[in-house]
């Protein structure tokens, strides 16, 4: 008897239909997909509960800025999927911190928010404007404002008295990391001016975009290669830099470069921006293709192979692959690369959202085949992001005003990547030296529970 009900016990779990199954060539399933990963991060979601706060996760261990991440990742859920299902909690979130002048300074937040953690929020603000997403019940404005009055605040903060400019990570003095000028928070109002220079066409926006560029470039968070570290200190007149990389970092510049791409109407190859954009979209490689088996696979360098990830860090990837679409739509030179990449990342990404009572709750490791116990609102949004990101070839570009005349149409992720030397398994960055998490090599994550399965079938007589 004992026997049986191993048998049926383990059978179920073989047999269980409920797994995300994802065929990355095909609509539906993609849709499907990223259904299941949005619906596992709702679920994680408690600010409509009686102790809960609307618009935010639970804190701790989330943080506010990451919150915002997590809303502007259902913002572009919703353009690209069409499903309405997160519409109204969505909404409701933004909405609930605007904060007093509209522009996401919230006086609650005073003691963790930063220039890079108002930036993901009015990323979903910006996103909302450009994709046509219910608008603000009065007196708010309308998000395009509400993204203007931030970009104002960041122009205002530009600080000059040391290091001859760049934002500090944080605006409160009282914070800590206030002399520290962070590439993500630079990056941030950055991509802010390159798109609000494309939706409204105003030059100024556009001249801010170049300007922070060469202060970022110039004291060298962005290098020779296009490699972006993580920041530098006025406290040392930014004489010296951090060179950890995260994968956010160079994301966050490269969209915003091929929105300059796209803007200038740059298809020329020595334009700069068409230049900067596969710079940037070259350094990338530093985050894929962990092992020889996992080529085009997504991970976060700087932690993921060592299992020491933070919070804040689990939910980078999200963005990565968020800005990636992007990027391969703005600038469609770029498209044929970034689909291998996000393909084979969705893929990887699938095999892992395997846990939970559900079978459908997602981890963090996307190399590996398997479902490996970390979950978490991090893991939820990467996968979401990365699954949803395939269906750029079927979505509207991001829209802009009337007057503005943009060229460009969605890239086409089917097109076969680019001949390129980098591209080659010899050039990429290997990590053949470190175990992949579990102590398991990545290619025996599915022929151990191969072997398994199919010793059941003989032990049981299925």
């Amino acid at each position: 008897m004992r026997i049986l009900e191993f048998c049926t016990i383990v059978c179920m779990f073989f047999f269980n239909t409920s797994a995300i199954v994802l065929n990355t060539d095909e609509s539906q399933s993609i849709l499907d997909a990223a259904s299941a990963a949005a619906a596992g991060l709702q679920a994680l979601y408690n600010g409509n509960s009686p102790d809960g706060v609307v618009g935010k996760w639970p804190y701790p261990p989330y943080y506010w800025w990451e919150s915002g991440a997590a809303w502007g990742g259902m913002v572009e859920y919703w353009h690209y999927t069409g499903d309405a299902t997160y519409l109204n909690v969505t909404w409701e979130a933004l909405v609930s911190q605007l904060g007093p002048q509209a522009d996401f300074v919230v006086p609650q937040e005073a003691f963790n928010e930063g220039n890079d953690d108002q930036a993901f929020w009015v990323f979903a603000a910006l996103s909302a404007a450009e994709y046509g997403f219910p608008e603000p019940p009065s007196p708010f404005p309308p998000w395009i404002e509400t993204v203007k009055n931030a970009w104002q605040l960041y122009v205002d903060r530009w600080n000059t008295t040391n290091c001859n400019g760049g934002l500090k990570w944080q605006f409160h003095p009282e914070n800590a990391g206030y002399y520290y000028k962070q590439s993500i928070a630079n990056g941030g109002f950055f991509q802010i001016s390159a798109r609000l220079a494309r939706y409204t066409g105003n030059q100024t926006y556009a001249d801010w975009a170049n300007k922070i560029w060469d202060w970022v470039s110039g004291v060298g968070l962005i290098d020779d290669i296009y490699n972006v570290y993580d920041g530098t200190d006025e406290l040392i007149n930014c004489t010296g830099v951090d060179h950890h990389q995260w994968s956010y970092n160079v994301g966050v510049f490269l969209y915003g470069s091929s929105v300059m791409q796209n803007y200038t109407n740059a298809s020329d190859v020595d334009n700069i921006w068409f230049i900067r954009t596969n710079g940037l979209l070259e350094a990338t490689t530093t985050f894929f293709s962990p092992f020889k088996n996992a080529t085009n696979i997504m991970f976060e360098a700087a932690c993921e192979i060592n299992h020491n990830c933070n919070v804040d860090q689990l939910s980078k990837k999200a963005y990565m692959a968020r800005w990636l679409a992007g990027t391969s739509m703005m600038a469609t030179n770029t498209a044929g690369r970034i689909g291998a990449l996000l393909r084979a990342s969705a893929a990887g990404a699938a095999l892992a959202c395997t846990g939970g009572p559900d079978n459908r709750t997602c981890g963090f490791h996307w190399y590996t085949g398997v479902f490996d116990g970390s979950t978490g609102l991090g893991q939820q949004l990467s996968a979401m992001e990365v699954m949803r990101a395939l269906l750029v070839n079927e979505t509207a570009p991001p829209m802009t005003l009337p007057n503005v005349v943009i060229r460009g149409a969605p890239g086409n992720l089917t097109a076969p990547p680019p001949a390129n030397p980098s591209e080659t398994e010899a050039a990429r960055p290997l990590h053949d030296g470190a175990p992949p998490p579990t102590g398991m090599v990545p290619g025996l994550a599915l022929l151990i529970p191969l072997t398994i399965f199919l010793s059941l079938v003989w032990t049981c007589g299925l």
